[in-house]
Formats: structure tokens, C-alpha cells, sequence
């Protein structure tokens, strides 16, 4: 299994794009409405400090995983626990990810739709691409999907411009504490700390070097779409409206009218399912792979046969899926993977991890 930088690079951006501008925009208007722009600036950076820190981490131990190199760096006990820490954050997001998928599908596209069918579908395309493709198949898709969704992200935008309004934009951090602007950062910035999962990818990509530029190259992009997206939000559907809106990027969409182009829903619909079957798909990849180097079972590809029975299972399990989603992003997601899984561990491997190679020296 070998992956090209032009791959790792579409493959971190895809995993960040879609799913932090349709499901993180309406907390950050909650919280700093018409300065929400500035909360994803905010986002943005935290976003490169983890992608920063993840690259230097993998280029420590180029050839080992996470699951490997832990255990190098602190020991064979706190190693494996740092691992479980990092296999409960994999396993818990895969039903998190589709049931958010299935619900949206089945509000805007499919109505009435039973859940289990669309969650199924998607579980049966991404076993399908891991099985089979492997992370070379994933790879691939996403060189082959990246472009498209950019595109349409694009053609969003452009198809947007007859709508904005900058006077929706003021006054301009007027009316909020830095507190809250910073607290509108916290979702879309967990959601784009995603590089984190680089450091189970590293030893499949041909050139490591280049590999951990792109995956940075890929986060900055993702960031400047984002910034954007947050900015044409505002400017076209405002503040006080948008705080109202579940996913406010779909909602501006439904603002655009240009001469015979009106009803583009299919762009952010698009976006989204290709968005998802990527990020499960990788997910299913590293959850598979981390838990057969844990368990020391040489073939990865027999836990890609127990992980969709779980996954299926918890989806379905959840009620009120906004609320319990939400009740995942602010209980868990953004205090616990955050601070912890992606800033905290990773930086302090690196530390730990550059001391023991100079004493190795």
C-alpha cells in the first residue's frame, strides 16, 4: 500500500472541507454571529499548529505508526494506553459521522427514507473501497474527488456573489467578548484538526517529506474554503437568521438565483456525500489497521468485517440525533479530542520523542 503526496494532500482536504462547513458553521454563529469569520480565522490556525505538530511528530518515526512508535517513545504500558485513547476517538466518530449522513440525506434529499437503508449504503460503498482498494483505493477516490468538490465549492461561491450583502458583516467585533469568538472557534476547529490522523498514514507514503508538506498544503486550503465559507454565510443570509439554521452553507445555496441557475442543492449535497465516503473510508482504514497492530494480528483487513456491525448498530441507537450529536461535539469532541487527542498527545510525543532521539545520539 503506497500513497503519493498529491493523494495525502486531496485526502486531508476532503476529510476537513465538507463536513466542518456544513455541521460547525451554526455553532459559530451561536456563538459570535456577524464575528464568526473572526472565530474561524481563530479555527484556522489552531488547525496548522496540529497539522505542524502531527507532520513533525510522523517524520520522527517515518516507517511506524501511531500504535508503533507510542510505544517507543513512552513505554509499552502508556503506549498502549494512548492508543485506546486514539481507538475510542476512531470507533466513536464512524456512527457519529453516519448517522449525521443518514439524517441529512433523509431531511433534504430522501424524506421518509428508513435510516438503516442510507446508513447501509454508505457502510457498503466504504467496506467496499477499504476492502478491496485498500488505502490505495481511498487514495485514488480522493485524487479523483478532491478536484470535484473544490470545483463545486467554487461554483457556490461565484453563484453567490449577486447575493452579499456586506452590510450583514457589521459592526465588526462590536457586539462580542473575545470570549465568545473564541469559543465559536472550538467546533470547526476540532473538525479541522483531522491532520491528526497523518501520523497513522506516514509509512504508506512514498515520500515522507513531501508527503507531510502536503498534508499542511491540505489544511491550509481547507482553511482558506472554510474562512470563505464563513464569510459568504454571513454576507449573504446574515447573523440573525443564520443562527437559526442547522446548516446555514446549505441554506445560502438556496439563496442563489442566476438567470436560469436556481436550485443548486445537488452542489452541497455533492459535496457532502463525497466529503463523508471519504472520511469514513479513511477512518475505516486506520480504526482497522490500529486495532490489528494492538492486537498483534497480522492481517488488518479481517476488523473491517467487525467494525460496520458496530458502527450500523450505534447509528441507529441514537435519538434526537441533533441534540445527541451535539451533546458528542461539545461533551466530547471539542473539550476531549481536541485539547487532548489532537494538541496535547501528539505534542507530547514529539517532545518526549526528540529528547529520546538526541539521548540515542
Amino acid at each position: 500500500m503506497q500513497l503519493s503526496s498529491v493523494q495525502i494532500f486531496w485526502m486531508i482536504l476532503i476529510m476537513e472541507v465538507g463536513m466542518t462547513i456544513i455541521m460547525t458553521m451554526s455553532a459559530s454563529i451561536d456563538a459570535a454571529a456577524q464575528d464568526m469569520w473572526i472565530s474561524i480565522i481563530i479555527a484556522s490556525s489552531i488547525a496548522l499548529v496540529i497539522a505542524f505538530i502531527t507532520t513533525k511528530l510522523s517524520l520522527l518515526y517515518p516507517n511506524e505508526t501511531m500504535v508503533q512508535f507510542s510505544e517507543k517513545i513512552l513505554g509499552k504500558f502508556i503506549g498502549k494506553g494512548i492508543v485506546i485513547v486514539y481507538l475510542v476517538q476512531f470507533y466513536t466518530i464512524i456512527p457519529i459521522i453516519l448517522r449525521q449522513f443518514s439524517d441529512m440525506i433523509n431531511e433534504l434529499l430522501l424524506q421518509n427514507t428508513p435510516n438503516f437503508l442510507i446508513i447501509l449504503t454508505m457502510m457498503m460503498l466504504v467496506v467496499y473501497v477499504t476492502f478491496i482498494g485498500k488505502l490505495q483505493g481511498i487514495g485514488r477516490c480522493s485524487e479523483v474527488l478532491g478536484p470535484l468538490i473544490v470545483l463545486l465549492c467554487l461554483a457556490v461561491f461565484i453563484l453567490s456573489l449577486n447575493n452579499l450583502d456586506f452590510k450583514k458583516i457589521l459592526p465588526i467585533y462590536a457586539d462580542h467578548e473575545i470570549g465568545d469568538i473564541v469559543f465559536g472557534s472550538l467546533a470547526p476547529a476540532s473538525y479541522l484538526g483531522h491532520a491528526v490522523e497523518f501520523f497513522m498514514l506516514t509509512p504508506f507514503i512514498v515520500n515522507k517529506q513531501k508527503g507531510a508538506r502536503a498534508a499542511i498544503w491540505g489544511v491550509v486550503v481547507s482553511c482558506l474554503i472554510v474562512i470563505i465559507s464563513a464569510l459568504f454565510i454571513i454576507l449573504t443570509v446574515g447573523s440573525g437568521v443564520g443562527n437559526n439554521m442547522r446548516y446555514p452553507f446549505f441554506e445560502m445555496t438556496r439563496e442563489i438565483s442566476v438567470g436560469f441557475l436556481e436550485n443548486v442543492d445537488p452542489f452541497v449535497i455533492g459535496i457532502w456525500i463525497t466529503s463523508v465516503f471519504i472520511k469514513l473510508s479513511i477512518y475505516m482504514f486506520i480504526t482497522s489497521y490500529a486495532t490489528a497492530q494492538l492486537l498483534r494480528v497480522h492481517n488488518w483487513r479481517l476488523f473491517i468485517w467487525v467494525i460496520p456491525p458496530f458502527a450500523i448498530t450505534a447509528a441507529l441507537s441514537l435519538s434526537y440525533t441533533f441534540e445527541a450529536t451535539t451533546h458528542y461535539l461539545l461533551n466530547y469532541w471539542v473539550p476531549i479530542v481536541l485539547p487532548i487527542n489532537m494538541i496535547g498527545l501528539p505534542l507530547l510525543l514529539l517532545i518526549v520523542g526528540k529528547i529520546r532521539q538526541r539521548h540515542a545520539h
